[in-house]
């Protein structure tokens, strides 16, 4: 009786300090919540700047003077997502294993081999003393913040128990690189191109993209190249679109944009408007830019997608490496060394990487890439550019020459800009530095010691194939081939399958006049063009096997568009048993990375489907010879295993969105203890290829989609329409941390104030920012 006592005891005790615990857990972090109070000091501001609040949690900024602006906007913007700011600055710089320890390794090497801190401190170099002036006042506002929290910082920094550094100037320059690693193609095409011609020689052409009719220089004789673990997912690309007055019911533009990343908690952007006495902007930043980066000002609208110009160049290099030289332009030249240090948290002694250095950039060996020929990276970002001040002169922009002005400074990413004004006009414009080079020289891993190598300049921003007006009426862009008919001059190939452009261009067509509501259904339509090839190749053969016949009958009878239900499950993953079992025995162990490449691109198996006598569908490891007809009964029949096995023996149970769902996961939120974090999983429609796009990096779970959606109207900006994929704070706790879940999931929107009138008659609260005195 005693020892149960005793236990009983032990065990209460136990209870009530996993109580307290719980109960103390709680209040650190409902104490960290942002203070709602209707007005605060911070140093700094030369006069009072008022906040308006509205009900989704979007802040309307308006200040006396550019200055107070910008340090204002820095501290809401810390105030609403401190540890996002911190988390994609440690990104950018190469510094998350500081944080993260172990896990953050791999990011933080890619990051530093890659050049990206050279390129950040060439931006800072190139910065004009204005930019720089009100990039220190957004600082200012950032670190106010930081030195107004004592013990109430949000919960990740006390989870992982560490405090941020002062923001500088070069954070915030940081953020364009994040965009700019995830942004570039050509380094994860060019290698899995290589292989696919090492692998089945010329025969390779017959399923790389349609333009690409030559093989790799001879002379280059590398092994089988992987990239490592390291490089990021593959993204699903962007959609924008600008439709004159003439094609509208109000007569006034409309444009929209859903630019597609990956969908994290917090989301990507953050909803803002700025005003000062020169101009008023609105419409979503990535915090720790103090500027919009995608929306309105009072006279005009833009709108970006990925360009996917080719911006690099991967050189194969002849090396002396007694003497660490390297041979150019008929001489050796010697490498230079950048010493990179990396501090892994919870272990002694840092990893030391002497990284080397040609005069076009970094030599990824050994670091990224392991094989017998030295490889060396050339990348436009590494000249250093104004990419803020050009997007500083956009949003201040009331016309088509000065949003032009600013265009032509963003130099990177390169991305496709859709413009439209209050004046009527519509036009389109591509931004980026991009080489002039041989197209040879660019498709393919080339010798870097030929003198035809070497970029001879950059295309003038008169010879990029821009518009304004055109006849058609409307400007449709989606990541896809950019060259207009006739276009002399090299942009690259690396561009996705022209699918969602298509689809968005035939629903335009379809209908002579457009409003708000059309451009919302185009924007969410899951009308898949690919199920449309597909069925047409179905409906021509007929199939021995009785389950694979009636497979084959329900995909011939479906309407093609990618919702929930069965079809589409047995469609999405039959594709991918379709491309395994045609190309696995080609690839063999290279398999994965090439169909990763092949994945929204107009090639591999997209280039080979109506060809029922190619002999990529005989499989090499048997000695029978295959057939397209007999691969596709087999890759359905197995399609109809795999869906048995994870949802059940019950095809009314087999759903599509189920197991294509979202799951919104916060970084920390990974770990179970740490699930508080998260925000649910959801059914998810559409697919990589349906204009309302979703797709995963791995799996069938949704990991990308569109991180959100606009639609501007150029007769009334205030009947503009937005949603984010989440909600605007980053504290999990916070009411506006997951409230546009259901508007984004449901294809729904929230007004997109802008118009003083307009944000009142949506007001939470309003806040006043007063100086210190």
């Amino acid at each position: 009786m005693k020892f149960f006592r005793i236990f009983r005891i032990v065990l209460l005790v136990a209870i009530f300090m996993l109580l307290g615990a719980f109960i103390l857990t709680y209040f650190t972090f409902r104490s960290s919540l942002p203070a709602r109070k209707d007005s605060i000091s911070i140093p700094g501001l030369r006069s009072e700047v008022t906040v308006a609040w509205d009900r989704w949690g979007v802040p309307h900024i308006k200040a006396s003077n550019e200055q107070d602006l910008f340090l204002a906007s820095g501290f809401i913007q810390a105030r609403e997502r401190l540890w996002q700011m911190e988390f994609l600055k440690r990104l950018a710089h190469g510094r998350l294993a500081e944080i993260l320890g172990k896990p953050g390794e791999r990011f933080d090497v890619r990051t530093r081999v890659l050049g990206i801190p050279v390129a950040l401190e060439r931006d800072y170099q190139k910065l004009s003393a204005e930019m720089k002036e009100l990039l220190s006042a957004y600082t200012r506002g950032v670190n106010a913040y930081l030195d107004s929290l004592k013990w109430n910082w949000p919960p990740e920094f006390i989870i992982l128990r560490f405090r941020p550094e002062p923001w500088r100037v070069e954070d915030t320059l940081a953020i364009k690189f994040v965009l700019a690693m995830g942004l570039a193609a050509d380094l994860s095409s060019e290698l899995p191109r290589m292989n696919i011609m090492k692998l089945t020689g010329r025969r390779g052409l017959e399923v790389l993209e349609p333009n690409i009719d030559f093989p790799p220089d001879p002379e280059v004789r590398l092994d089988l190249l992987f990239l490592g673990q390291s490089e990021p997912p593959i993204l699903a690309g962007s959609n924008n679109w600008v439709i004159s007055g003439n094609l509208t019911e109000s007569g006034q533009p409309l444009l929209a944009n859903d630019p597609h990343l990956a969908i994290s908690l917090p989301p990507i952007w953050m909803e803002i408007s700025l005003e000062s006495p020169d101009y008023k902007v609105s419409g979503v930043t990535i915090p720790g830019v103090p500027m919009v980066i995608i929306g309105h000002n009072q006279h005009l609208a833009w709108g970006v997608t990925n360009s996917y110009v080719d911006v690099q160049d991967i050189y194969v290099e002849q090396v002396n490496w007694d003497a660490e030289s390297y041979f150019r332009n008929g001489e050796w030249k010697p490498f230079t060394f950048r010493r990179e240090v990396i501090k892994i948290r919870g272990e002694k002694n840092p990893r030391v990487m002497n990284v080397r250095w040609t005069e076009e950039g970094p030599l990824l060996n050994p670091f990224l890439m392991n094989c017998e020929m030295p490889i060396t990276l050339r990348w436009t970002i590494y000249e250093g550019d104004q990419s803020f001040y050009g997007l500083y002169l956009i949003n201040r922009a009331r016309n088509w020459d000065e949003f032009c002005r600013g265009a032509r400074l963003l130099e990177n990413p390169s991305q496709n800009f859709v413009y439209a004004d209050v004046a009527g006009n519509i036009g389109y414009y591509l931004t980026g530095k991009i080489p002039v080079r041989k197209k040879e020289t660019a498709v393919y891993p080339y010798p870097g010691w030929r003198e035809d190598s070497l970029w001879t300049g950059y295309l003038a921003e008169e010879d990029k194939p821009n518009q304004f007006n055109p006849p058609s009426g409307f400007i449709v862009t989606a990541n896809s081939d950019l060259y207009p008919r006739g276009y002399p001059h090299y942009l690259g190939y690396d561009w996705l399958i022209s699918d969602r452009k298509d689809r968005i261009q035939e629903l335009i067509a379809a209908r002579p006049k457009h409003s708000l509501e059309t451009l919302m259904a185009i924007q969410n339509d899951v009308y898949s063009r690919r199920a449309e090839r597909v069925k047409k190749v179905l409906s021509q053969i007929r199939l021995s096997h009785p389950t694979a016949e009636e497979a084959r009958k329900l995909l011939t009878q479906w309407d093609g568009e990618v919702r929930g239900g069965l079809a589409p499950a047995i469609f999405e993953v039959f594709w991918e048993e379709l491309q395994e079992l045609t190309f696995s025995d080609d690839f063999r162990v290279y398999y994965q990375q090439i169909s990763d490449y092949f994945r929204f691109k107009q090639a591999g198996l997209e280039r080979i489907l109506d060809q029922p006598d190619s002999s990529w569908f005989d499989n090499k490891e048997t000695e029978k010879v295959e057939t397209r007809e007999e691969m596709i009964e087999k890759a359905l029949l197995e399609a109809m295993s795999y869906l048995r096995k994870e949802l059940g023996r019950n095809q009314e149970k087999w759903d599509w969105s189920v197991l294509h769902a979202l799951h919104y996961r916060h970084i920390l939120g990974q770990k179970w203890f740490l699930s508080f974090f998260n925000a649910g999983r959801f059914p998810m429609v559409g697919d990589g290829t349906t204009v309302r796009a979703s797709c995963g990096s791995g799996g069938w779970e949704t990991t990308v989609g569109a991180s959100c959606r606009l639609i501007v109207d150029l007769s009334d900006l205030d009947k503009s329409l937005s949603v984010i994929t989440s909600g605007q704070s980053g504290h999990f706790m916070s009411s506006h941390y997951q409230d546009q879940i259901s508007l984004y999931l449901n294809s729904l929107y929230h007004p997109w104030s802008f118009s003083e009138t307009a944000v009142r008659r949506h007001l939470e609260r309003t806040e006043k920012l007063r100086p210190e005195k």
